[in-house]
């Protein structure tokens, strides 16, 4: 089984952005554009004589930014699915009075194979 966060991490790499697990640390300054990211949930996928063989994860990202987003959400799909990621959902979350940054959410899942 891969190290989900490390591995995540790794992908996103080339962008130069910041990518946190879960959320920015407190006292951190927070970026014009970041990512978040979280595992939502993992079950097994492929299963043997009680015998694990591949786990279905599933893996939020959320990219903030107070800039057009298009083209940094645009990259970081085709990042993903590079890496063997297979979007399953995106949306634009509202912006609410107070926030910073606008929030695109998108959804992959990925088969981790033993």
């Amino acid at each position: 089984m891969i190290d989900i966060a490390a591995h995540i991490t790794n992908t996103l790499s080339p962008l130069k952005l910041d990518v946190f697990f879960n959320s920015v640390p407190t006292g951190s300054t927070i970026p014009n554009q970041y990512i978040t990211f979280l595992e939502i949930n993992a079950k097994p996928a492929l299963e043997l004589s009680d015998q694990e063989y591949e786990t279905e994860r599933l893996i939020q990202l959320n990219v903030w930014s107070k800039l057009n987003y298009y083209q940094l959400v645009e990259d970081i799909k085709r990042l993903m699915e590079s890496a063997g990621y297979e979007r399953t959902f995106e949306y634009d979350a509202p912006k609410q009075e107070g926030d910073s940054h606008f929030n695109k959410v998108l959804r992959f899942v990925f088969f981790d194979k033993y």
